[in-house]
């Protein structure tokens, strides 16, 4: 998979892929080697190209992410490729978007937080999907109802596949 992630301003572009040991990322084009591994609550620890950091990542409530980096902290927007409708940089609130939410590579649902006729908040978790032995989290990217759920625990998905919709 393929996109493009906005850190601190700065744009990056960056690869996803199942590699054979583990994910196969690259930044801007080169090769990063990466490891992550999910620690109690919050927390992960990623090793990158040998050095260790311990993380959280958490939603900022517009639409990105802040991750904390050590004592560091980073506004993260990842730019959806698969949604052309997503906000425009800058754009927070309740900006409506039509269409469901999709996913963004293939996976396994192994979650499913809410049920059609639920009130969401905009960045609120949906779901989880399990991809290349990760868990996301799918967030609502408009504060409304969910009006349907195509998914259940259990279901295998693929890159693009509609999830919910909320209206």
């Amino acid at each position: 998979m393929k996109l493009e992630a906005e850190i601190d301003g700065k744009s990056y572009k960056v690869g996803v892929a199942e590699g054979n040991d583990g994910l196969a990322i690259t930044l801007d084009g080169k090769a990063v080697s990466v490891d992550a591994r999910t620690l109690d609550g919050f927390f992960t620890s990623v090793l990158i190209g040998g050095k260790a950091y311990e993380t959280t990542v958490e939603p900022d409530g517009e639409g990105a992410w802040r991750v904390q980096v050590g004592i560091d902290a980073h506004r993260v927007v990842i730019l959806d490729p698969l949604r052309s409708d997503r906000p425009a940089r800058g754009e927070g609130g309740e900006r409506r978007e039509s269409g469901p939410i999709l996913s963004l590579m293939p996976g396994k649902v192994v979650r499913v937080l809410v049920k059609a006729g639920d009130a969401v908040a905009l960045g609120q978790d949906l779901l989880v999907v399990e991809a290349m032995k990760m868990e996301n989290a799918v967030q609502a990217p408009v504060a409304g109802r969910v009006q349907e759920l195509f998914v259940s625990p259990g279901d295998a998905v693929e890159a693009g596949a509609p999830l919910a919709l909320i209206g």
